[in-house]
């Protein structure tokens, strides 16, 4: 074995400018034995390291792996390196990974997260989390504090029975009362009312 600072590399074709250029593929063969096929993505010569995508297809064409394609990233040590072979250049080694980022699903999916955590009450029991998840099937419901806010404008305040809703037009608080009291109901936890 050479020793760690000892450069053993052999290079066939692809030698104008420098050897690591972003965007040169390479067929490369390490000391160990190992070989594999990569596009140059990064390049330190203060520790010699260079990274490479490695590719898990060849390449017939100087065309970028189309989407799907797997690609594993590997960090090599340039002394370890004992052939390289040019295959190919391409103007933007990464140019493959704006194709595989569906942006609109991951703003779905962060929409969709933030949705989901405030529907947990902060501080409430797990009495006051159920109505409101039994309310949020039929009304538009939000937790602001502990208090659950319906259709925007109707509280229903703890301990969260028929007298406890507050605000909004009567017609409003007539309808939340009923909901409230049929999901009581169905969650078995009784009215909380004397009239009602």
């Amino acid at each position: 074995m050479n020793p760690a600072d000892e450069t053993v590399m052999e290079v066939e074709g692809g030698g104008e400018g420098e050897i690591f250029a972003v965007g040169k593929t390479y067929a490369v063969t390490l000391t160990t034995g190992i070989e594999f096929k990569g596009i140059v993505v990064a390049y330190d010569p203060d520790p010699n390291i260079v990274i490479f995508h490695i590719l898990s297809i060849l390449l017939a064409a100087r065309t970028m792996p189309e989407k799907g394609n797997s690609m594993t990233t590997r960090m090599v040590k340039t002394n370890f390196i004992s052939k390289l072979s040019f295959m190919a250049r391409f103007k933007d080694p990464l140019a493959s990974k704006k194709r595989v980022v569906d942006l609109n699903g991951l703003e779905a999916k962060e929409a969709n997260a933030i949705r989901e955590i405030e529907r947990i009450g902060v501080g409430v029991t797990a009495e006051a989390q159920r109505i409101f998840n039994a309310l949020s099937k039929t009304l538009p419901v939000q937790w602001v504090n502990k208090d659950i806010l319906v259709m925007g404008e109707v509280r229903v305040c703890s301990p969260y029975h028929a007298d406890c809703v507050t605000g909004g037009t009567t017609a409003s608080q007539n309808q939340v009362k009923r909901v409230l009291k049929l999901e009581r109901e169905k969650l078995q936890l009784g009215s909380g009312t004397g009239g009602n």
